[in-house]
């Protein structure tokens, strides 16, 4: 066929020089096209269309490496320069071109490629595609050796001998477009998001596996295929969520400001009467919230990995939205135990076992104790050793009368001006809440990502399970500090289970031997709200975290940021992929006996010895 369009020259040129200095190229062509080039890679991704499909076009956008284009319109010389580019680093290139197939009756993914060469490449594709087969049973691969390689209407790329003397090798793949109603058009949407998650892994495999093959630059891993700079839908949606969440202070807004007041009442009427907990005004419409919420355009965000996490942390942000509705009520704590999950068996057992082995609490006689003001003193050191490593943070200690105990928010450690320590706890607290949650909060601030920051959906659970782990590796997780994670699993269990506050309350002081006003603060975190499931993380986060750590796992991405431990793949990927940055590790990693406990945990221990 004629091609009725050439692409500017001096456009060309540009677009080279972007690629030579490692520049991002996002290049707009004639009749609507787009060329983007994420960074220096020996492989492009192109779709030539007559009528563009939208849809196909976003598999091709979950890409490092693609050109979407006109089909009159002659790339010959640009992929030409751009082959002649990225041959000065590597010595082959790949094209792979990709087109979709709308025949209803070929449910079929067509490689059209070189016979007994790049197998291992052609292999990548052919497993990658295999996966939607699990979603979608009438779905098939076929491998078709020819020179052949492009849609039958359009003339090729680039001839076979040219793409031989040029070290560079083209794949057709013939898409079926599955996702899609062929009559209406319509989309499937949940099954076109899993589509295209495997797609963009299937293609970062098979390039991988032709890098290695083919090229003496091989990658460390093929996730460092993906794309490293998150463009501007990304960026907006991320940031709109980030705002509500802020907006929204859940857990202070769920947390009782006159908790030592209810105290004092409840133990002049002997623990008869039940607690009357009062909390912050909700300064939020949660409804407005919602709306905005929902048009929070995340459905064009177009890397997979970005868009799940944003979607997982938009449902979160739904459920907390609706649990300050009905604060004080029994729905409340239903829709948390969506939001949190039920509590596992293990993680029952656990809590069992622990006070079974530890049937009573230790008590020291003569220990020294803190107050506020002194275990202030204490902390503020460790908060102007990281204020140092970030500069642009405010870090700071506020002591006060409207929080329960010590907590975190954002880059602030909150403490309560009626607190009292046991001295020999204040190092373990200290990397608990500082070395662990305002840490994780600063590194979360210094990515490009404000979820890492504001926290993934389900966050704490791993957050919980590292900080008491940093209790562990300075040397102070006690006795009586392991029996409170399982007191607080036994007591959301016994809430579950519909027991009052007064028949938690004295399940926790007969049953388990806990001291009165510690089965109290126990029973008021559990029931703060209309009944919180939340505090049965501490301990399953801690069971999970040494599971992952006995099993090889790495522990210095968990300093990242906020997320759970499902999300470790997810952070490690956009770790390779240089989306996020390497995070500042905790100054308590730097001493021996945290090193050598740290080599305990991955050998594999069990649970109750974590306090010998």
């Amino acid at each position: 066929m004629i091609k009725e369009h050439q692409i500017d020259a001096e456009l060309v040129q540009t677009i080279c020089q972007n690629i030579a200095e490692n520049v991002p190229v996002n290049a707009a062509l004639p009749k609507n096209g787009l060329l983007h080039i994420d960074k220096l890679l020996p492989f492009i991704c192109v779709y030539r269309y007559k009528d563009i499909d939208v849809y196909f076009s976003r598999l091709l956008k979950t890409q490092a490496s693609y050109l979407i284009v006109e089909e009159s319109i002659d790339i010959a010389h640009l992929l030409e320069a751009i082959r002649l580019i990225t041959s000065e680093k590597f010595e082959t290139f790949l094209i792979l071109e990709l087109w979709p197939n709308k025949d209803a009756l070929k449910n079929q993914f067509q490689i059209y490629g070189p016979k007994d060469k790049s197998i291992e490449t052609i292999n990548a594709l052919v497993e990658g595609f295999s996966e939607i087969k699990r979603a979608l049973s009438t779905v098939s691969t076929k491998v078709i050796p020819t020179e052949f390689r492009h849609p039958k209407h359009l003339t090729p790329l680039l001839d076979i001998n040219t793409s031989k003397k040029s070290g560079t090798l083209v794949i057709g793949i013939s898409i079926p477009a599955v996702y899609q109603n062929t009559n209406t058009n319509e989309l499937f949407s949940l099954f076109f998001r899993k589509f295209y998650s495997i797609f963009s892994e299937t293609i970062k495999r098979a390039v991988y596996e032709f890098i290695r093959v083919q090229t003496t630059d091989a990658f460390e891993n093929y996730l460092m295929l993906g794309k490293t700079h998150i463009d501007a839908a990304t960026i907006a949606s991320d940031t709109q969520l980030a705002e509500i969440s802020e907006r929204m202070s859940f857990l202070l807004r769920v947390t009782p400001v006159n908790s030592n007041e209810e105290w004092d009442k409840f133990e002049q009427n002997e623990f008869t009467v039940k607690p009357s907990f009062k909390y912050r005004l909700i300064a939020i419409d949660p409804e407005l919230e919602k709306r905005k919420l929902f048009n929070i355009p995340i459905d064009l965000v177009e890397d997979p990995t970005l868009a799940f996490i944003l979607r997982g942390k938009r449902l979160e942000i739904e459920k907390q939205l609706i649990m300050l509705e009905e604060r004080g009520t029994d729905n409340f704590r239903f829709i948390g135990e969506s939001l949190y999950g039920v509590i596992q068996k293990d993680v029952l057992d656990a809590a069992k076992y622990i006070l079974k082995t530890y049937p009573k609490g230790e008590v020291i006689e003569g220990s020294k104790r803190f107050n506020s003001s002194e275990f202030a003193a204490h902390a503020q050191r460790e908060i102007d050793y990281y204020a140092k490593k970030f500069p642009n943070l405010d870090l700071g200690i506020e002591i006060r009368d409207d929080v329960a105990g010590i907590m975190v928010s954002k880059s602030k450690l909150l403490i309560n001006n009626e607190m009292d320590l046991d001295a020999n706890r204040c190092d373990a607290l200290i990397q608990h809440e500082i070395g662990t949650h305002i840490l994780t909060y600063c590194n979360g601030k210094s990515q490009p990502l404000k979820q890492m920051y504001e926290g993934f959906e389900g966050y704490d659970q791993l957050q919980e399970g590292l900080a008491v782990m940093a209790e562990y590796l300075v040397g102070g997780l006690t006795v009586n500090r392991l029996r409170l994670l399982a007191g607080r699993v036994i007591a959301v269990q016994s809430m579950v289970n519909n027991a009052s506050f007064i028949e938690t309350f004295n399940l926790l002081r007969t049953a388990y031997a806990f001291p009165n006003r510690v089965a109290y603060s126990i029973s008021m975190r559990v029931y703060r709200g209309g009944g919180l499931t939340k505090d049965a993380v501490y301990l399953a986060g801690l069971i999970d975290l040494m599971a992952y750590l006995k099993n090889g796992g790495k522990l210095e991405p968990l300093y990242s940021g906020k997320f759970n431990t499902t999300h470790i793949n997810l952070i490690e990927e956009l770790l390779y992929r240089n989306v996020l940055k390497q995070p500042i590790l905790p100054s308590f990693l730097d001493r021996n006996e945290a090193k050598e406990r740290l080599k305990k945990l991955r050998r594999g221990m069990n649970i109750v010895d974590l306090v010998l």
